[in-house]
């Protein structure tokens, strides 16, 4: 069904969204990726992610109702979205995830992931399945269990090793280890996690700091590592061949592992930006869509959702202002202060 575009404010919608009923912007991008944050809340707090006094509580009232956040998926879906990745904080606390991507599921979105950070995979990882999430990412930023546990502030790493065993034997389809590249941590444990994931079958990418918070911005000066680095220190015992990237890669540059049937992964936010081929939108757990990880520039939903807005409206408001006002790059490099009053936990990453 098409969607008619409708004038807000007075204003007449731009002629290039008044032919098209999909996400563009006007850099040339197809925005076919929804990234959505369920919940603000997590049970760890990673030190790249959360100031180690811990987050502030968000209050229930300010997030998306379940039937809110419902009818914002069935307009993305409208505009030609065609991924959807469940996010938080912690997704699998979210008390309606199931719920959620059931519903996903049945607006025929063909692509539905969830990032994770594993610890309650042990008993969520069959639902999740049956429910239709088809990839799913697990933050692993090191093997060894104190080490982990300092990283996490607290996690278990025995129990998401556990949960990662479960999702493999549920069935889905792919499962992808996140390492984030902390210099102080995990810079002699790379190999390690490389041949694990290789051992399980499971694909890996690893991912330079990003200086969004306070705590990102302190781990980008403190414990940054280029992808360069990193790749460097591979190939120390890991034989990577480059792979064209897949278009359902998003930023990731793929490697194949020489004697193994993995994807392995590098995300260079920073020493090696990825905008020129930005496809994604994010929409917070309290209703903000955001056009770009590192900025602060977006639009306010959940007031216009209370207000009585339609799906039509939502539409049509939408496709105008990701046209007009998703941003060409980010600014990490460029204006590291501005990223850094941007909240990951917000996000969703």
């Amino acid at each position: 069904m098409a969607l008619s575009p409708i004038s807000l404010s007075g204003e007449s919608p731009s002629p290039h969204i008044a032919g098209t009923p999909f996400l563009q912007d006007r850099f040339g991008r197809d925005i076919n990726y929804l990234r959505v944050s369920l919940t603000e809340h997590c049970n760890f707090r990673c030190q790249y992610c959360s100031p180690a006094e811990g987050t502030p509580y968000f209050r229930r009232e300010d997030h998306l109702r379940p039937e809110e956040l419902d009818l914002l998926l069935t307009v993305f879906a409208r505009l030609g979205v065609a991924h959807v990745r469940f996010t938080g904080g912690e997704p699998l606390i979210y008390p309606w995830l199931m719920e959620r991507v059931a519903h996903a599921r049945a607006l025929g979105i063909p692509r539905i992931s969830l990032s994770s950070n594993g610890y309650l995979l042990d008993r969520l990882a069959a639902p999740l399945a049956q429910a239709g999430v088809n990839k799913l990412n697990v933050s692993l930023d090191s093997l060894d269990p104190v080490r982990f546990s300092r990283i996490t502030r607290g996690g278990d790493l025995a129990r998401v090793l556990r949960g990662l065993q479960a999702a493999k034997t549920a069935g889905i389809a792919r499962i992808k280890l996140n390492v984030v590249l902390l210099r102080h941590e995990n810079l002699n444990e790379l190999g390690d996690l490389l041949a694990y994931a290789a051992e399980q079958g499971f694909d890996i990418q690893f991912i330079e700091t990003m200086p969004l918070g306070a705590a990102g911005s302190e781990a980008l000066r403190d414990a940054y590592v280029s992808v360069a680095e990193a790749k460097s220190l591979l190939a120390r015992r890991h034989v990577l061949q480059p792979q064209v990237r897949a278009a359902d890669e998003g930023p990731s540059r793929l490697f194949a592992l020489q004697g193994a049937s993995i994807r392995v992964g590098f995300i260079s936010a920073i020493s090696e930006n990825f905008c020129s081929t930005c496809n994604r939108v994010r929409l917070t757990a309290t209703g903000r869509l955001v056009y770009c990880l590192g900025q602060e520039a977006g639009i306010d939903l959940l007031p216009l959702l209370r207000g009585g807005i339609d799906a039509d409206g939502l539409a049509d408001l939408v496709r105008r202002k990701v046209w007009e006002e998703k941003p060409e790059r980010h600014f990490f490099v460029d204006e590291p202060a501005r990223a850094a009053r941007v909240f990951m936990m917000r996000l969703g990453g």
